[in-house]
């Protein structure tokens, strides 16, 4: 139940009905059959969901196409839900007859049936058999093929819709957009809809913060849409505040520039930069203000870290609107307060994008997913300073995911490089282990000096899930270490947890407990051929030691016309440098730039670094700013580019920061480095039988006393799953891989 039951419900003489949400789902039935008073109290609690409940039966089928009439009204009272998803190769709903009639049929002698879910059904159309003067609640139909009229998003059963699921569905959003519909609408998925910008933009001003919950995944959004998004789909109140300054810092607001967003300082204690604050895992104590006339329950301030994050699944949402929710009230599934729940995987939305947005999201985002994002933005100025097909893909901002900034951020999902500080690296010429070793060998260390900061379970302990995705199967060492030492960082942070709980001590956070690793496919299994790469012998006999993107001299000898790699460094030549230019490598370590501030043309002073660095990032970033003019998203030094050197008052471009963490030279893996490189998976399985036989043996040794958790054994009692994609089918005869 969603709350405890009030005085009045504890001493009432029908005990029964106050029992039954405590008792097994399984004796429901024998409890029904002790008398009419009994089956009054517990056939409502039986399971509303007629596909999970009879499907194995063939119950549910037989009822909907002519059963229904010998049942008893009580009983068709209780079905409130119709779910057909799991159905698809039990039984087929074509029986020579239209089943959206028969279907029809079956809702109007359903008179509670408010839950649709017919996820990937090619044979069900809502638009035929939800012709019923009852509010639909929720109506989930992602991946059916079937087209829906432009008029049945004005159907009047759907003006209570909560919950809404049209992802991979045929047509246009546009009819979703009409003035005045949909007016209860709280959960929105429309992945793989093809929602550019243009149409986001009007989505945001038709549905403001109606939302809680927006899954645009898999759509052509760039950085501009979260824009729109923060301006009007998030709640206008901030819910940061410097209350927590000694645990986490506090905020230091400036000027608006368009692209880079509000300009936000972290200013920080003598604990919050290093994240050993004593009082770290601690829950947030009750506020009081004697100003404040509105009971606490009403007023809009962030969340103590220490409850459940609220299910935005089409199972919960379900459960919740019918009052099963243990921890959340129905109510709370259809009011909204702004957006809490936000995925945008795979779209065109960079780093730089998601940094703004969580600085936009003034700390009301509780659940966000993107699984993977260019480290920048595109644009003409970053295809002349790279090579047309490289690309690094990852997310380094790990200070916005600090409770400082995202109060309320409790689930996240992203890409690994936000642990192991290794992005992505795609690129013409080499293949995909010679990828790998090279994101580990050479952009790896780069990256670790610009951003020194990698996200840890202290960063932020109010996270309590997190899933690394795009993670590689293969490693020359560097990941293996990182992960490994991330899960003994949970560890850690399990065990002091757990010795800060006392039976009269202040209540502590529950710390991060799900761990999820998504890999992707094991290049040995997909059987890579050196037809992708130069050529073997060619390589091998050459003495050559690498490629560089950035020679500064025109190679003499043009390379071999099928040499990838050869035309990817014409591509990268720096543009020439401009005589006005040549003063400012004279000046000192600033450069000014025109910025618009609050809508204000305005010249700032924007650190570019020495002219002479022993950190090569440094001399790259100040090379790309002077001599490819890389200079956008203008903005405060971030703690981690404070670590890494930069003044911590000083502004940046922080496009050109990022990208100098790509390596003018990658050396080139010879064929044994290539073999070396050990199986992801297999160390980290390694690593946590070794902990588990360490962790049961001390069980025993304990006895019937509990193990604490932490050191000796070292393992880490959360919930670890693992994911990893199929490798593509192989094409090609296995070679040698580069």
């Amino acid at each position: 139940m969603a709350s405890l039951p009030s005085y009045q419900e504890a001493v009432s003489v029908d005990w029964l009905r106050l029992v039954a949400p405590y008792i097994s789902p399984r004796d429901y039935a024998a409890l029904c059959r002790v008398n009419r008073h009994f089956w009054d109290i517990y056939e409502p609690f039986q399971e509303p969901d007629l596909l999970l409940t009879v499907l194995g039966l063939g119950w549910l089928l037989n009822s909907v196409f002519g059963q229904l009439g010998r049942m008893r009204p009580e009983t068709r009272c209780l079905a409130r839900v119709f779910d057909v998803r799991l159905a698809g190769g039990v039984y087929s709903f074509n029986m020579g007859r239209n089943p959206n009639n028969s279907l029809g049929e079956a809702v109007k002698n359903l008179p509670n049936l408010t839950c649709f879910l017919i996820d990937g059904r090619q044979d069900l159309n809502p638009a035929e058999f939800l012709h019923t003067e009852r509010h639909v609640l929720l109506l989930s139909m992602a991946d059916c093929p079937i087209p829906l009229p432009t008029k049945f998003v004005s159907y009047e059963c759907l003006s209570g819709l909560a919950y809404l699921d049209i992802s991979g569905t045929p047509g246009s959003v546009r009819p979703f957009l009409q003035r005045d519909l949909l007016p209860e609408l709280r959960v929105l998925k429309i992945r793989s809809k093809e929602v550019d910008d243009t149409a986001f933009e009007a989505f945001a001003t038709q549905f403001g913060t109606r939302l809680w919950s927006l899954d645009l995944g898999s759509n052509k959004l760039t950085d501009h849409a979260l824009e729109f998004l923060g301006a009007r789909c998030l709640f206008p109140t901030d819910l940061r505040s410097d209350a927590h300054f000694d645990v986490e810092g506090r905020l230091e607001f400036g000027r608006v520039t368009p692209d880079y967003g509000g300009w936000i300082r972290i200013i920080e204690s003598p604990w919050s930069g290093s994240f050993d604050h004593p009082e770290r895992h601690l829950v947030d104590a009750p506020s009081y203000d004697p100003h404040d006339t509105l009971p606490q329950e009403d007023q809009l301030k962030r969340l103590d870290g220490r409850g459940p994050i609220q299910s935005d699944s089409a199972d919960g949402v379900c459960r919740g609107l019918l009052g099963e929710d243990p921890y959340f009230a129905s109510a709370s599934f259809q009011s909204s307060r702004g957006l809490t729940h936000l995925n945008l995987s795979d779209n065109q939305i960079s780093s730089l994008g998601i940094r703004k947005l969580l600085t936009l999201g003034r700390g009301h985002l509780q659940q966000l997913s993107c699984d993977s994002m260019p480290l920048v933005p595109p644009s003409k100025a970053t295809a002349r300073a790279w090579p047309r097909t490289a690309k690094l893909y990852g997310y380094l901002f790990v200070h916005t995911l600090r409770p400082v900034l995202s109060s309320n951020l409790r689930a996240v999902r992203l890409h690994h490089s936000v642990v192991t500080q290794i992005p992505t690296l795609e690129i013409d010429g080499l293949s995909t282990m010679a990828r790998l070793y090279s994101a580990e060998t050479s952009i790896l260390p780069r990256s670790q000096m610009a951003f020194p900061q990698a996200l840890v379970p202290d960063t932020n302990p109010r996270l309590t899930s997190l899933t690394l995705t795009r993670i590689p199967r293969r490693s020359c060492g560097p990941l293996i270490s990182i992960l490994i030492n991330f899960l003994k960082l949970l560890s850690t942070q399990e065990r002091i947890i757990s010795d800060a709980q006392s039976r009269r001590g202040p209540c502590t956070l529950a710390g991060l407990r799900h761990l999820r690793l998504e890999f992707e496919p094991d290049p040995y299994e997909e059987g890579f051929s050196m037809a992708e790469d130069l050529d073997a012998e060619e390589l091998l006999n050459s003495g050559d030691k690498g490629f560089s993107f950035f020679d500064d001299e025109v190679q003499q000898q043009l390379p071999r016309p099928s040499s990838v790699i050869g035309r990817t460094l014409n591509s990268s030549l720096p543009v020439q440098i401009r005589p006005e230019d040549e003063s400012v490598r004279h000046e000192p370590e600033y450069l000014s730039a025109d910025v618009s501030l609050d809508e204000q043309l305005t010249k700032v002073q924007v650190w570019i670094g020495p002219k002479v660095s022993g950190n090569p990032v440094v001399g790259e970033y100040r090379r790309l700013v002077l001599e490819h003019h890389i200079r956008d998203h203008i903005g405060p030094a971030t703690p981690e580019q404070t670590l890494a050197g930069i003044p911590p008052s000083a502004l940046v471009f922080h496009t050109a920061w990022c990208m100098a963490i790509m390596p003018p030279t990658i050396e080139t893996p010879t064929r044994s480095d290539l073999e070396a490189m050990k199986d992801v998976l297999v160390e980290l399985k390694r690593f946590r039988l070794d902990g588990r036989a360490k962790y049961l043996e001390l069980q025993r040794e304990y006895g019937s006393r509990r193990v604490p958790p932490g050191s000796p054994h070292g393992f880490w009692l959360g919930r670890l799953e693992v994911s990893t994609l199929e490798a593509m089918p192989q094409s090609r005869p296995g070679q040698y891989w580069r």
